[in-house]
């Protein structure tokens, strides 16, 4: 059996009375009783179906080498899994993608197909139909930056959003696609109205339009706090869009630097 962790962060952390609601056998407590310093959703001892997933299976892996790596690190990182799987030890895998869905030769959502051998041609095309769709200046000489992710702190959408108003001092454009924490959509959709002429926010779940900035952004930015693999970033480079990315988890496997887009370090406003 090989037991795959995504991410670490989701342990599946309940009542140590509730082993019982599991109907597996006592000889199995062990594995899953887990003590931490956390107050919910019970106080003290509790059952941890990662942990038990741990032990109990032959081979434990994860979604790229890097955050393997980062799972053994430290105790913040392992999420207090740490010491366990550096005893059984972990491989990292890195992710593949849906490459039928996501072709842009084939990709119903674009209004331009390309390939490898016209892509130059392309992106000025697909831009203008970006900005055109979400209501901006259509000029494919203004470099337009693209965001898609889920409006939470593990993403950076908190960092990006407060940046903001620093990079809209630059001849740029800024797209933002994302559902997630109401503070952060509502700050979102302000931005139309802060910079009607430079940012757009969209804080709906909008198939379409993913395409759309992930074909016509030049650059995508990925600012993650971590990322156990990420998928974001293989599309960006799959349309010919520069991923700037966190130097974490499965964004360092994926992302060569100066090669396949760019990293930075641990990202901040700055």
């Amino acid at each position: 059996v090989a037991f795959c962790i995504h991410n670490i962060a989701y342990q599946g952390r309940f009542a140590f009375a509730d082993f019982s609601l599991l109907n597996l056998p006592d000889e199995f407590k062990s594995s899953f009783d887990f003590i931490d310093g956390y107050d919910k959703p019970v106080k003290g001892r509790k059952i941890n179906w990662m942990k038990a997933g741990i032990l109990e299976s032959d081979k434990i892996l994860t979604v790229s080498p890097y955050y393997a790596q980062e799972l053994v690190s430290s105790e913040d990182k392992g999420v207090e899994l740490d010491n366990i799987i550096r005893k059984t030890g972990i491989l990292g895998i890195v992710n593949g993608m849906d490459v039928q869905e996501w072709n842009p030769l084939t990709d119903k959502y674009i209004a331009t197909k390309f390939d490898a051998s016209t892509v130059m041609d392309a992106k000025p095309l697909l831009k203008e139909a970006l900005q055109a769709e979400v209501g901006l200046t259509v000029d494919r000489n203004i470099p337009l930056i693209g965001f898609i992710g889920r409006l939470e702190e593990q993403k950076g959408s908190d960092i990006l959003v407060e940046a903001i108003p620093q990079l809209i001092k630059e001849n740029v454009q800024i797209v933002i696609l994302g559902t997630g924490k109401k503070a952060m959509e509502k700050q979102l959709l302000e931005l139309e109205t802060k910079y009607p002429e430079k940012a757009r926010g969209v804080a709906k779940f909008n198939v379409p339009l993913a395409h759309m900035i992930i074909a016509g952004a030049d650059y995508l930015l990925v600012p993650s706090r971590f990322e156990p693999c990420g998928l974001i970033q293989l599309h960006a480079m799959r349309y010919g869009t520069i991923p700037i990315v966190a130097s974490t988890g499965g964004l360092v496997d994926t992302v060569k630097e100066g090669f396949t887009g760019f990293q930075m370090g641990g990202f901040n406003v700055e």
